[in-house]
Protein backbone atom coordinates (compact mmCIF):
# COMPACT_ATOMS: atom_id res chain seq x y z
CA UNK A 1 0.00 0.00 0.00
CA UNK A 2 1.63 3.33 -0.98
CA UNK A 3 1.61 6.06 1.26
CA UNK A 4 -0.88 8.27 -0.25
CA UNK A 5 -3.72 5.03 0.37
CA UNK A 6 -2.07 4.93 4.06
CA UNK A 7 -3.14 8.62 4.28
CA UNK A 8 -6.74 7.61 3.37
CA UNK A 9 -7.11 5.16 6.03
CA UNK A 10 -8.89 7.57 8.24
CA UNK A 11 -11.60 8.51 4.88
CA UNK A 12 -12.04 4.67 4.72
CA UNK A 13 -12.99 4.42 8.63
CA UNK A 14 -16.02 6.70 8.12
CA UNK A 15 -17.29 5.33 5.23
CA UNK A 16 -17.38 1.84 6.41
CA UNK A 17 -19.13 3.03 9.84
CA UNK A 18 -21.47 5.16 7.92
CA UNK A 19 -24.73 4.23 7.00
CA UNK A 20 -25.66 7.65 5.39
CA UNK A 21 -28.06 7.72 1.86
CA UNK A 22 -26.38 10.86 0.86
CA UNK A 23 -23.06 10.38 -1.26
CA UNK A 24 -22.98 15.03 -0.46
CA UNK A 25 -23.55 14.65 3.40
CA UNK A 26 -21.33 12.11 3.42
CA UNK A 27 -18.72 14.03 1.31
CA UNK A 28 -19.27 16.83 3.36
CA UNK A 29 -18.92 14.48 6.32
CA UNK A 30 -15.65 13.51 5.19
CA UNK A 31 -14.19 16.68 3.96
CA UNK A 32 -14.89 17.83 7.49
CA UNK A 33 -12.44 15.62 8.95
CA UNK A 34 -9.12 17.11 10.55
CA UNK A 35 -7.36 14.91 8.55
CA UNK A 36 -8.41 16.41 5.48
CA UNK A 37 -6.54 18.71 3.84
CA UNK A 38 -8.01 21.51 1.97
CA UNK A 39 -7.17 20.73 -1.41
CA UNK A 40 -4.92 17.96 -2.90
CA UNK A 41 -5.41 14.57 -4.10
CA UNK A 42 -7.02 13.01 -1.68
CA UNK A 43 -10.32 14.32 -2.76
CA UNK A 44 -9.62 12.20 -5.78
CA UNK A 45 -10.68 9.37 -3.48
CA UNK A 46 -13.20 11.09 -1.65
CA UNK A 47 -15.92 11.74 -4.47
CA UNK A 48 -16.02 8.25 -5.30
CA UNK A 49 -15.20 6.82 -1.87
CA UNK A 50 -18.95 8.66 -1.16
CA UNK A 51 -21.22 7.78 -3.78
CA UNK A 52 -19.38 3.65 -3.21
CA UNK A 53 -20.34 3.86 -0.03
CA UNK A 54 -24.18 5.25 -0.14
CA UNK A 55 -24.77 2.88 -3.10
CA UNK A 56 -23.91 0.06 -0.72
CA UNK A 57 -25.93 1.64 1.83
CA UNK A 58 -28.97 1.73 -0.10
CA UNK A 59 -28.73 -1.67 -1.77
CA UNK A 60 -27.84 -3.36 1.57
CA UNK A 61 -25.16 -5.57 0.32
CA UNK A 62 -21.64 -5.73 -1.77
CA UNK A 63 -17.93 -5.95 -0.49
CA UNK A 64 -17.74 -2.41 0.87
CA UNK A 65 -14.26 -2.96 2.04
CA UNK A 66 -13.05 -4.19 -1.60
CA UNK A 67 -14.64 -2.15 -3.81
CA UNK A 68 -13.00 0.91 -1.38
CA UNK A 69 -9.52 -0.79 -1.73
CA UNK A 70 -10.09 -1.07 -5.40
CA UNK A 71 -10.99 2.91 -5.47
CA UNK A 72 -7.93 3.81 -3.59
CA UNK A 73 -5.51 1.74 -5.80
CA UNK A 74 -7.27 3.90 -8.47
CA UNK A 75 -7.58 7.16 -7.40
CA UNK A 76 -3.49 6.95 -6.39
CA UNK A 77 -2.56 7.38 -10.05
CA UNK A 78 -3.93 10.63 -10.42
CA UNK A 79 -1.63 12.76 -9.05
CA UNK A 80 -2.54 16.30 -7.70
CA UNK A 81 -3.34 19.29 -9.78
CA UNK A 82 -4.13 16.80 -12.59
CA UNK A 83 -7.01 19.04 -13.37
CA UNK A 84 -4.32 21.60 -14.83
CA UNK A 85 -1.51 18.61 -15.94
CA UNK A 86 -3.77 16.46 -16.88
CA UNK A 87 -6.83 18.52 -18.36
CA UNK A 88 -8.88 16.22 -16.11
CA UNK A 89 -10.57 17.05 -12.27
CA UNK A 90 -9.38 14.00 -10.02
CA UNK A 91 -12.66 14.10 -8.24
CA UNK A 92 -14.62 13.79 -11.48
CA UNK A 93 -12.29 11.05 -12.22
CA UNK A 94 -13.00 9.49 -9.14
CA UNK A 95 -16.57 9.12 -9.31
CA UNK A 96 -16.06 7.52 -12.95
CA UNK A 97 -13.89 5.05 -11.47
CA UNK A 98 -16.56 4.51 -8.79
CA UNK A 99 -18.89 3.57 -11.58
CA UNK A 100 -16.97 1.58 -13.39
CA UNK A 101 -15.99 -0.69 -10.12
CA UNK A 102 -19.99 -0.71 -9.29
CA UNK A 103 -20.52 -1.61 -12.63
CA UNK A 104 -17.53 -4.29 -12.70
CA UNK A 105 -16.11 -2.63 -15.89
CA UNK A 106 -13.49 -3.91 -17.85
CA UNK A 107 -11.49 -3.02 -20.52
CA UNK A 108 -13.19 -4.80 -23.58
CA UNK A 109 -16.68 -5.29 -21.99
CA UNK A 110 -18.90 -2.65 -23.95
CA UNK A 111 -21.53 -2.59 -21.22
CA UNK A 112 -20.89 0.25 -18.81
CA UNK A 113 -18.11 2.01 -20.77
CA UNK A 114 -19.81 4.77 -22.83
CA UNK A 115 -22.20 5.75 -19.55
CA UNK A 116 -18.71 6.40 -17.58
CA UNK A 117 -17.44 8.00 -20.10
CA UNK A 118 -20.42 10.63 -20.72
CA UNK A 119 -21.03 11.15 -17.31
CA UNK A 120 -17.70 12.29 -16.55
CA UNK A 121 -17.68 14.63 -19.46
CA UNK A 122 -20.91 15.77 -17.91
CA UNK A 123 -19.03 16.35 -14.28
CA UNK A 124 -16.38 17.97 -15.77
CA UNK A 125 -18.22 20.22 -18.01
CA UNK A 126 -19.98 21.46 -14.55
CA UNK A 127 -17.01 21.83 -13.19
CA UNK A 128 -15.30 24.05 -16.06
CA UNK A 129 -18.64 25.93 -15.67
CA UNK A 130 -17.81 26.86 -12.33
CA UNK A 131 -15.12 28.90 -13.71
CA UNK A 132 -11.71 29.00 -12.06
CA UNK A 133 -9.20 26.45 -11.05
CA UNK A 134 -8.07 25.30 -7.69
CA UNK A 135 -10.79 24.62 -5.57
CA UNK A 136 -11.39 20.63 -4.39
CA UNK A 137 -13.47 21.23 -2.38
CA UNK A 138 -15.99 22.85 -4.38
CA UNK A 139 -15.07 20.39 -7.44
CA UNK A 140 -16.03 18.04 -5.65
CA UNK A 141 -19.34 18.79 -4.36
CA UNK A 142 -20.01 19.55 -7.72
CA UNK A 143 -19.55 15.90 -9.04
CA UNK A 144 -20.69 14.16 -6.23
CA UNK A 145 -24.10 15.73 -6.69
CA UNK A 146 -23.86 15.88 -10.65
CA UNK A 147 -22.85 11.43 -10.53
CA UNK A 148 -26.23 10.99 -8.07
CA UNK A 149 -28.68 10.54 -11.19
CA UNK A 150 -26.11 8.93 -13.44
CA UNK A 151 -25.75 6.57 -9.94
CA UNK A 152 -29.29 6.57 -9.47
CA UNK A 153 -30.81 5.39 -13.11
CA UNK A 154 -27.54 3.28 -13.95
CA UNK A 155 -27.50 0.96 -10.83
CA UNK A 156 -30.89 1.12 -10.03
CA UNK A 157 -31.09 2.74 -6.80
CA UNK A 158 -32.21 5.67 -5.11
CA UNK A 159 -29.73 7.79 -3.00
CA UNK A 160 -30.69 10.70 -0.72
CA UNK A 161 -30.66 14.67 -1.94
CA UNK A 162 -28.10 16.37 0.45
CA UNK A 163 -29.70 17.75 3.49
CA UNK A 164 -28.37 20.95 3.52
CA UNK A 165 -26.10 23.14 1.09
CA UNK A 166 -22.88 23.39 2.46
CA UNK A 167 -20.96 26.50 3.51
CA UNK A 168 -17.19 26.54 2.70
CA UNK A 169 -14.57 26.74 5.67
CA UNK A 170 -11.37 26.71 4.12
CA UNK A 171 -12.09 29.74 1.37
CA UNK A 172 -9.56 31.90 3.32
CA UNK A 173 -7.13 29.66 2.56
CA UNK A 174 -7.42 29.76 -1.29
CA UNK A 175 -5.98 32.45 -3.39
CA UNK A 176 -7.85 31.28 -5.67
CA UNK A 177 -11.45 31.63 -4.43
CA UNK A 178 -13.79 32.78 -6.34
CA UNK A 179 -15.86 33.89 -3.38
CA UNK A 180 -19.46 34.97 -3.69
CA UNK A 181 -19.54 34.03 -6.97
CA UNK A 182 -19.17 30.44 -5.78
CA UNK A 183 -22.98 28.83 -4.66
CA UNK A 184 -20.57 27.77 -1.19
CA UNK A 185 -18.95 30.54 -0.22
CA UNK A 186 -20.00 31.15 3.60
CA UNK A 187 -19.07 35.15 3.21
CA UNK A 188 -17.06 37.22 5.48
Amino acid sequence: MSDQQDAYAWATRICEKSDALSPADLLEELMAAPECDAFGPVHHYLAGAALVTCVRNARGEGDLAAQLAELRARSAAVPGAACARWGVCGAAASCGMALAILLENAPLRAEGWSECQLMVSDLLRAIAEAGAPRCCKRDARIVVRGAVPWFERLLGVELAPAASEPRCAVSDRNGACLAGACPYFAGA
